[in-house]
């Protein structure tokens, strides 16, 4: 296996547990905060996809998806490339609100095919390049895509649990342990 292999089904594995975690869940749920300062499943899946976008787009050297997709129309949020939630205040939080959930997974589907694309050509494998932008080699940058985006996932699955009141749990019982 090759390291791209394992960043591609790392990623597939984080894919997966946010669909999971989406799926049957009504656009009132994810915009649900579980406590007044805590932040809802859009924010924190939207947070996600816009730190991954970043990553990818300083990588590949092209547009963030957010923008030549046009996604923030899909949020009613203004365009700007380097807000990616860090930082926000509870107001700012607030408006990220997306037209409805297949949105929130649009937007990290149609990342998540950039990377794959991106994590088959010889460029993704200069681990030691260092990105103009972030000033971090890439290998750096695709450590911290996975481990943002499995945590970010993560915080998703047990918000969850916390609107539904109950047990959630989206990994494999079958999986071999």
């Amino acid at each position: 296996m090759t390291t791209n292999d394992y960043i591609l089904m790392c990623m597939g594995r984080v894919k997966t547990m946010l669909y999971l975690s989406l799926k049957g869940l009504t656009l009132e749920q994810i915009c649900q905060r579980p406590s007044p300062q805590a932040n809802p499943i859009a924010w924190i899946a939207w947070h996600m996809t816009r730190g991954f976008d970043r990553r990818i787009s300083l990588m590949d050297g092209n547009d963030q998806t957010w923008i030549y997709e046009k996604w923030y129309e899909k949020y009613s949020l203004p365009p700007f490339p380097d807000d990616l939630g860090i930082g926000h205040t509870s107001e700012q939080v607030n408006k990220v609100i997306p037209d409805d959930v297949e949105v929130v997974m649009g937007y990290y589907e149609s990342v998540h095919n950039r990377m794959e694309g991106y994590l088959q050509t010889e460029n993704s494998k200069n681990y030691d390049k260092i990105l103009v932008g972030s000033e971090n080699s890439q290998g750096y940058e695709l450590m911290r895509m996975v481990a943002g985006t499995m945590q970010h996932v993560g915080q998703v699955n047990y918000v969850r649990g916390l609107i539904e009141d109950r047990i959630w749990y989206i990994g494999n019982l079958k999986e071999k342990r």
